[in-house]
């Protein structure tokens, strides 16, 4: 069983300068720290012998026979990108409701991200973690979505995230 703890963000400067859209024409930086209230999740292979293939327990329990009957968006998702033909059991608890401000979205996909690849026994960097995490909210979800919440869910602490018209960014860290 993985068990991942996901931290929430706040932002002090910057908002709006970290979406694509801007940055790549303009340049962005975004001040921003994690806070000590975290999302949470439990993962692991459900066992063959239940009548079902996944259990989602989120605001809602889903137990579903295949991957495409998943409500929710993101879990249905993220097994699909990363072609996880096994049954999970996945439990969802956070500290703050979702749509709170906080990066509660981004938090979610970043620790499910984490949590699924080491289902696999795959380590992630913290910059493999924050660059998966975008691709997948920006690319394979089209969401229109900022990049910080992403990167300081990964990275943790009190940061400075700068972003280039090229499309990379720099942290510095406080």
């Amino acid at each position: 069983m993985i068990i991942s703890k996901t931290p929430y963000r706040i932002s002090f400067f910057g908002g709006g300068t970290d979406y694509p859209q801007w940055y790549l024409k303009n340049g962005g930086e975004v001040i921003s720290t994690t806070i000590d209230k975290y999302l949470y999740l439990t993962c692991r292979y459900l066992p063959p012998f239940f009548n079902y293939k996944h259990r989602i327990v989120w605001k809602i329990l889903e137990r579903t026979k295949n991957t495409n009957q998943i409500k929710h968006n993101v879990v249905r998702e993220c097994l699909r990108y990363l072609k996880l033909n096994k049954g999970i059991e996945l439990h969802y608890d956070g500290d703050l409701p979702a749509q709170s401000g906080m990066g509660s979205s981004s938090s979610f996909t970043v620790g499910l991200l984490n949590t699924l690849y080491q289902l696999r026994n795959i380590n992630l960097t913290k910059k493999e973690l924050a660059n998966k995490s975008l691709l997948f909210e920006q690319k394979i979800l089209k969401e229109v979505v900022g990049s910080q919440d992403q990167i300081a869910c990964s990275f943790g602490g009190f940061n400075s995230i700068k972003f280039s018209t090229t499309g990379n960014y720099k942290i510095n860290k406080f």
